[in-house]
């Protein structure tokens, strides 16, 4: 177990001092343990702790706030997508293999945090298209076909499920999995996609464009601008990245919310923060999001 500490620090006017849609307090930089560098965070429904991957060292692990400390969840596990059970007990991951054939496939495991037991919950496949966990239930979408399983002692709830297909933008409505793509499906590459914890629209990111809200059918798409690695803040916010590169590197990056409507956006940090990839605690408390230099911070919201 290694030690974390946290400091605090406070952003300017500048950030905080025009309309806003969420009320920001501060900003909180969490001073790693030595040789811990950052890749991406996700962060628990209660904010309590944050499930990161480091540069430098593979698999999964918990930086958690109360106890201070580090500790590994995973070896191999990715922080592409990585969901929650309801109650933050579970985390849910995908891990890829290269089998005997050469061919990479993708399963679906859980680890208990209190007790560091895995369970694998989906079988490796090579046509994992997506998977989300609502109300304790976990749906995957493999080949366009759902699979549901309840996590702990929930019961089966189905929801709306996005996923991407090729580059295409999918959703799975009463087990039906549908090509919805809003801007069409030819040339053109879908990312990020999300429901609304409604589970009435879809959030999405299209290659090269920008980011985008549509209904479960893909009718009425509304431009939220740039707005990379979306994330439902609530049903009438998203949360994101805005940044510029080079082609190669990433020159600059702010955290900003929008509103679901694309009528209005806040930057809750400066280009200099650099942030990226951010994540939403369940009760809206906090946004954790990492930087290229593997920093790891969190925004506080009153």
């Amino acid at each position: 177990m290694k030690k974390l500490f946290v400091s605090a620090l406070l952003l300017g006017a500048s950030v905080f001092g025009y309309a806003q849609l969420l009320n920001v307090a501060s900003v909180e930089k969490v001073a790693l343990p030595e040789g811990v560098s950052v890749n991406q965070a996700t962060m628990s429904p209660d904010g309590s702790y944050v499930v990161i991957s480091q540069n430098d060292a593979p698999g999964l692990h918990r930086l958690d706030f109360a106890s201070k400390a580090v500790s590994k969840i995973s070896d191999n596990g990715s922080s592409l997508g990585i969901q929650f059970s309801t109650d933050g007990k579970q985390v849910i991951y995908r891990e890829s293999t290269i089998g005997s054939d050469k061919l990479r496939r993708t399963s679906l495991k859980s680890v208990n945090i209190a007790t560091g037991k895995s369970t694998t919950l989906v079988k490796p496949t090579r046509n994992l298209q997506g998977f989300a966990v609502n109300n304790g239930t976990l749906m995957s979408v493999d080949k366009g076909t759902v699979s549901t399983k309840a996590l702990g002692a929930a019961k089966v709830v189905v929801a709306p499920v996005a996923s991407i297909d090729h580059g295409r933008l999918m959703v799975t409505v009463n087990g039906k999995t549908t090509n919805i793509s809003p801007q069409g499906s030819e040339g053109q590459s879908y990312l990020w996609p999300s429901v609304s914890p409604d589970g009435t629209r879809v959030l999405y990111y299209l290659s090269g464009v920008g980011a985008f809200i549509c209904n479960l059918d893909g009718s009425n798409p509304v431009s939220l601008g740039i707005v990379r690695a979306p994330q439902w803040y609530n049903n009438d916010v998203v949360v994101g990245m805005n940044d510029t590169d080079n082609g190669h590197v990433v020159l600059k990056s702010k955290i900003v919310a929008v509103k679901a409507d694309g009528t209005m956006s806040q930057k809750l940090t400066e280009d200099s923060s650099m942030g990226m990839y951010p994540t939403v605690s369940k009760d809206g408390s906090k946004i954790s999001y990492s930087t290229p230099a593997g920093d790891l911070n969190i925004i506080n919201i009153k």
